[in-house]
C-alpha cells in the first residue's frame, strides 16, 4: 500500500503567505529603483494623489502568476490554491478602493 505523502510545503497557508508577501515586494522594488530619496509615505501619498497606486499595485500581484504556476509545477495544489486566494483578496481591495 502506498501513502500519499504531500509535502509540507503544499499548504493553502504556505500559499496565502507567499501570494501576499510576493507583490509587496516587487512594490518595494518598484520605490527603492524610482525614488529611494523620497520617505516611503510620501511616495505612497504621491502615487494615490495621482491615482496610479491601485494600478502599480496591480501590477505586482502579476507576479503571483509564476508563484501559482510554480506551485502547480511541483504538484503543490494546495499552495497553488492559497495564491489565488491571495490574489482574490487583492482583487477585492482594488475593487473596495475604486468605490472610495
Amino acid at each position: 500500500m502506498q501513502r500519499n505523502r504531500r509535502h509540507k510545503l503544499d499548504t493553502v497557508g504556505t500559499g496565502l503567505l507567499a501570494g501576499l508577501l510576493l507583490p509587496l515586494l516587487i512594490f518595494l522594488i518598484v520605490y527603492l529603483v524610482n525614488d529611494p530619496e523620497i520617505a516611503f509615505s510620501e511616495y505612497l501619498k504621491g502615487l494615490w494623489r495621482i491615482h496610479a497606486l491601485m494600478k502599480i499595485g496591480s501590477l505586482c500581484v502579476f507576479t503571483n502568476l509564476a508563484v501559482f504556476w510554480g506551485f502547480l509545477k511541483m504538484k503543490h495544489e494546495r499552495a497553488a490554491r492559497g495564491v489565488l486566494g491571495a490574489t482574490l483578496l487583492y482583487a477585492f481591495v482594488v475593487l473596495i478602493s475604486k468605490a472610495i
